[in-house]
């Protein structure tokens, strides 16, 4: 396929698969009066051949979608009814409270926001097929409409195969852009026509390696990209970009980074900018195994990639938010100084260019690859929406 030809799939792909987001998560037309926090799977299925030791965290949406705060959030983990095909790792910062069950401090979840934890599986036997469910309760003290505090997830070990998961963290100032939220507990909203990176992260958390990946960043109004790797282009009738990278090889276990940086409009008013998206697809997957070479991976038949698609395509995207500040006060300056420089990106319309096109991390030594094992670290993130 040729490059515009593919770009054009690659938009179209992207804006399915942004409608089937965004109303799969449209939640309730009304705020309950008091704390309702929702419990929401978004993983569903496992790749044949998963490791313990490259477990993918399953991603599980706690959501308030009442008007108060939701305080000393815990959840209860019931994990007996795997089937033989699906083991876990003890989730990091969980207490056992008996047999395959774990009680797992979560904390507070402000009205409007929602934390995503990730419960580490792996395939066990080396089988496909059906893997059982896991059950998981979120207690909440106060909770108006314990309903939806609990969840039932099936889980399905599909065939060897890839499968890109996507994190974000929302967007505040002086965030480090390295795929994880550590030592970032103080945030700093970005003040308006402040810039700031898009910390992110696209991971394999499958049993084979992609070839080639395509991502688009969906910005909310009010914020544009203020700089981005050289492969990305604007996307049409949409306020974001297209990346592709022909090049990156993302074996099992290995995470791109992509390095993107936002600006915020020079009169937003200070609050939140929500529903920003990031979503992630391979561009030509490698069928091959982990031990096999890179030459031997990009060698792949056309049969071999038309029959290898991801293993789960709905944690294939990630929200974020952008909490903006009020606008630095400057000073008056004298004829003939220079004012604020404006935007860095200058102008002339194109994405400027910044840095290596992106990060690739490896080993299983990288700290970020501790996001297979860590319940409550590289797979949380909170946001703010609006109810109607």
């Amino acid at each position: 396929m040729n490059s515009r030809l593919r770009a054009a799939a690659i938009r179209a792909g992207a804006a399915t698969v942004l409608a089937v987001g965004l109303v799969a998560m449209a939640g309730p037309a009304y705020a309950a009066d008091g704390p309702d926090v929702a419990v929401t799977p978004i993983s569903l299925h496992l790749a044949k051949g998963v490791k313990e030791a490259k477990a993918k965290p399953f991603q599980v949406e706690l959501r308030n979608f009442g008007n108060a705060g939701a305080k000393d959030v815990s959840v209860k983990l019931d994990l007996s009814n795997l089937t033989g095909k699906v083991g876990y790792v003890t989730p990091d910062g969980c207490t056992k409270s008996g047999k395959a069950a774990y009680a797992c401090p979560i904390g507070d979840i402000a009205a409007g926001q929602d934390v995503v934890i990730g419960i580490p599986l792996f395939n066990a036997n080396g089988r496909k097929g059906t893997g059982g469910y896991f059950s998981i309760t979120a207690i909440v003290p106060g909770d108006t409409n314990e309903e939806n505090n609990s969840a039932d997830v099936d889980v399905t070990v599909e065939p060897k195969t890839y499968d890109l998961t996507v994190w974000a963290q929302d967007i505040y100032a002086e965030v480090v852009p390295d795929g994880d939220e550590a030592g970032e507990e103080t945030r700093t909203p970005v003040p308006a026509g402040g810039t700031a990176p898009l910390d992110s992260a696209i991971f394999n958390h499958g049993s084979k390696r992609v070839v080639g990946l395509a991502y688009s960043v969906k910005l909310p109004a009010g914020a544009t990209i203020a700089s981005a790797p050289e492969n990305c282009f604007p996307w049409e009738d949409v306020n974001g970009i297209i990346c592709e990278d022909d090049e990156v090889v993302l074996k099992p276990g290995e995470v791109l980074l992509p390095e993107i940086t936002v600006k915020v409009a020079d009169d937003a008013a200070a609050g939140v900018l929500t529903d920003g998206i990031i979503d992630a697809r391979a561009l030509e997957p490698g069928a091959t195994d982990p031990e096999e070479s890179d030459d031997e991976a990009r060698q792949a038949t056309q049969a071999q990639r038309k029959n290898l698609v991801d293993a789960d395509e709905a944690d294939n995207q990630a929200r974020f938010d952008i909490f903006v500040g009020a606008a630095p006060t400057q000073e008056p300056t004298e004829p003939g100084e220079p004012g604020n420089p404006g935007n860095p990106g200058g102008g002339g319309g194109g994405l400027p260019v910044t840095g290596p096109q992106t990060a690739l991390i490896a080993g299983a030594g990288a700290a970020i690859l501790a996001a297979g094992v860590v319940l409550l670290l590289a797979m949380r993130r909170r946001r703010t929406f609006t109810a109607e």
